[in-house]
């Protein structure tokens, strides 16, 4: 009896720990779980030396978006060098870099900002498919892929339009395959997908104003225990979505004018959101949320505000990383500032927290490292040769850094 005990708690914690190194393993959409921007990870240095760089390959064209992982597959969207109508969605070897294999598309070229990219919207996958969006001028679609980079399904949403192109990324919820599009021109949309075959489980359509919105949706836990997305827009301020069948369970009115392009930053209760233009951020809306009323929480002021970055929480407090370089510490209770001071140089990519410790990059290629406190702490900082517009992915106890034109593992 006792040997029979024995081999199911051996068996359960096996369970476990092949459950705890597959989480550890996958980082699965733009900014990871929940698109938090969270990683409990230990194994990466605050500074970076030659032998913290496991690999480093050269890709095959350009592009924004963020790797993702799964297992031991790194997954990345890239535009040609010499086509921009022609991408691929390619997977590499988490450990050594290696290319696996290359699925390619074509499609026509439009006009877009000349910071802007077609590879700049984040891919997303689970255990059986990688999930993309590309947009041209017949609108967007999306498509699925299996883990061999085989076409499982292909789904012309609608129409988009912007002149800044497409940045917003897909992301997994409720067991649908959510992507939102808020053009410049004719109806917005958000829609959830059944993964498995790209059939449309919901659709929501709104209207649009001249500013668009580009940020990727956050999830939450609501008081009730509902998945639900919290989009912001232009048109609509801040908008939360049951990620299960699409349902607006609140909406709050932020009285935006400028474009939303950072993602909402959540700390319990609070949702911070923020909309600005090419010179930064401008405007800002914080929200109390208690079942599905809002209620304004604080005031953030304008000195500070991002406008391209997303923000991060941690232990009660809100980091907020401008466009300039400056990141501004509040608590999220109030809303009052800690510390505010420059800590890396511009930046279009997003901070990402892992284990307690901020990591910011710059377009000029810098990485800052500075501790998830109170109090500023720069505890590390290093030089890439190139810049650097996109937010990292970490997995696996590696760290993976797309520049303009590489993509390196950095481990300890």
């Amino acid at each position: 009896m006792k040997n029979k005990v024995f081999r199911i708690l051996l068996k359960i914690s096996l369970f476990t720990a092949i459950l705890g190194l597959s989480s550890a393993q996958e980082w699965t959409q733009f900014r990871g779980p929940g698109t938090s921007g969270h990683s409990p990870e230990k194994g990466i240095p605050e500074t970076i030396q030659k032998n913290n760089i496991k690999w480093s390959i050269e890709l095959p064209g350009s592009g924004h978006s963020s790797p993702v992982l799964w297992g031991d597959t790194v997954f990345l969207t890239v535009t040609d060098k010499e086509s921009s109508g022609l991408r691929y969605i390619i997977a590499f070897s988490s450990k050594d870099g290696k290319e696996k294999w290359r699925n390619k598309q074509t499609y026509q070229v439009y006009k877009q900002h000349r910071f802007n990219n077609f590879s700049s919207s984040t891919p997303c996958c689970d255990a059986e498919r990688i999930y993309v969006t590309w947009t041209s001028p017949d609108g967007v679609e999306a498509l699925a892929l299996d883990h061999n980079g085989k076409e499982i399904w292909k789904k012309k949403l609608g129409n988009f339009y912007a002149k800044h192109g497409s940045s917003a990324s897909p992301v997994l919820a409720g067991n649908a395959l959510v992507i939102g599009s808020h053009g410049e021109q004719g109806k917005s949309y958000i829609v959830g997908l059944d993964p498995s075959n790209g059939k449309e489980k919901w659709r929501i359509e709104r209207e649009s104003n001249d500013k668009g919105a580009y940020s990727t949706p956050v999830t939450r836990k609501a008081d009730d225990g509902t998945e639900e997305l919290i989009f912001s827009s232009t048109a609509h301020g801040i908008t939360s979505i049951d990620a299960a069948n699409g349902t607006v369970r609140w909406e709050h009115d932020a009285g935006f004018s400028q474009r939303c392009v950072g993602g909402p930053v959540i700390s319990g209760n609070t949702i911070f959101v923020s909309a600005g233009s090419g010179s930064g951020g401008k405007e800002s809306a914080v929200v109390r949320v208690k079942g599905k009323k809002t209620s304004v929480a604080w005031e953030a002021g304008l000195k500070g505000l991002p406008y391209v970055p997303t923000g991060l929480s941690s232990d009660g407090m809100i980091f907020l990383l401008n466009d300039g370089g400056i990141m501004t510490c509040r608590k999220a209770s109030d809303g009052k500032v800690l510390w505010q001071e420059r800590v890396v140089g511009a930046p279009y990519s997003s901070p990402i927290l892992i284990n307690d410790k901020i990591y910011c990059f710059s377009k000029e290629g810098d990485m800052t490292v500075i501790a998830a406190s109170s109090k500023l702490e720069l505890l590390g900082s290093f030089k890439f040769s190139e810049g650097i517009y996109a937010t990292p992915a970490v997995a696996g106890g590696k760290l993976f850094v797309r520049t303009f034109s590489n993509l390196y593992c950095i481990s300890k």
